[in-house]
């Protein structure tokens, strides 16, 4: 965003498992950033049915690395939709078992579209100074589930073999279920004043009253 390049926001919402709260933080976080660089669209991407079946057929030590190919397949099709050049995420070299080059070689390897890690040789401090600088520190903090910490394997390999991945995957055929994904994508305009559907009828609430 310094360099003058726009963005759009994905968020992948998987309700039940992950709340109406973990939402709002999202859009809580795009607000901020928006008062920083303007309106923002976010893009919330429906995520349960995805992710309820990597964990159906994928070996549990594989499915944390075979959502993230979920979800960067969904975000390549939103990004051909959009007229998008890249994908840009925050993924951070070693950080946790997902981040490692050999993860991420699993992971890139559904998208021909470039892949920008601004984060990749940052430090957890230096993360946490940045997060401050930019305001989005408390907010991220927030103890909300998100897709990423559901269903976490409680050994998720961390050199993941390629050919493996694509062995559990190719029993179920997720293209329809990826396109159903995208299709339901609910998108949203966030500028430096949003309010939340929650917010909005707190704000009513008050009015009714007064």
């Amino acid at each position: 965003m310094r360099r003058g390049v726009t963005i759009e926001a994905i968020h992948f919402h998987s309700p039940p498992f992950t709340s109406d709260q973990a939402k709002e933080k999202v859009i809580e976080l795009t607000r901020i950033l928006a008062e920083r660089v303007g309106p923002i669209k976010l893009h919330i991407v429906p995520f349960t049915e995805l992710q309820k079946q990597v964990n159906k057929v994928v070996h549990p030590r594989y499915t944390m690395t075979s959502t993230r190919r979920m979800m960067m397949r969904v975000a390549d099709k939103l990004v051909h939709q959009i007229g998008a050049l890249a994908i840009v995420n925050g993924e951070n070299l070693g950080q946790v078992a997902s981040q490692t080059l050999h993860s991420m070689y699993a992971i890139n390897n559904v998208t021909s579209t470039p892949v920008l890690r601004p984060l990749l040789t940052y430090d957890k401090e230096e993360i946490i100074i940045k997060s401050k600088e930019i305001g989005t520190f408390e907010t991220s903090i927030q103890p909300f589930e998100d897709c990423c910490t559901i269903f976490t394997p409680k050994n998720p390999v961390t050199e993941p073999n390629f050919d493996k991945v694509v062995q559990y995957e190719s029993v179920f055929d997720f293209e329809e279920m990826i396109n159903r994904a995208v299709e339901n994508i609910e998108t949203l305009e966030i500028t430096s004043d949003y309010k939340t559907i929650k917010e909005q009828q707190t704000n009513q609430l008050i009015n009714d009253f007064l």
